[in-house]
């Protein structure tokens, strides 16, 4: 192949570049199994630090446990402030969840799309 073909070849291939990424499809339900495992897998992480929580408030605070129980049951959880912001619920950021977040957001903006190509 001479210089000129392979100049032209790579000026085609650069003005026209090929999406090398592969993108899943997501379809509703999927998204709604993929949203279960995330739960799953951030009460899995929430769990021990929830217990960790009791544990402090029965020792150091010296309350009831069935107080500290029902008080930390939503350890973890996304709540709103005194000022009115939010503060995020943990253990969002795992790979599962933000495909899933991902998807969900998707899906409430566009009701009528059955399938999300995730990037």
């Amino acid at each position: 192949m001479d210089i000129r073909k392979l100049s032209i070849l790579c000026a085609v291939l650069l003005l026209n570049p090929i999406d090398l990424a592969v993108s899943e499809e997501i379809t509703r339900e999927e998204a709604a199994q993929l949203m279960e495992e995330c739960q799953k897998q951030r009460e899995e992480n929430i769990a021990p630090m929830r217990e960790q929580a009791i544990e402090d408030c029965v020792t150091n605070r010296r309350r009831d446990r069935d107080y500290c129980e029902s008080f930390n049951r939503t350890f973890g959880n996304a709540r709103r402030n005194a000022n009115g912001t939010m503060t995020p619920g943990l253990f969002w950021d795992l790979p599962v969840c933000q495909k899933a977040d991902s998807a969900n957001r998707f899906f409430r903006a566009n009701p009528g799309r059955q399938t999300y190509s995730s990037p």
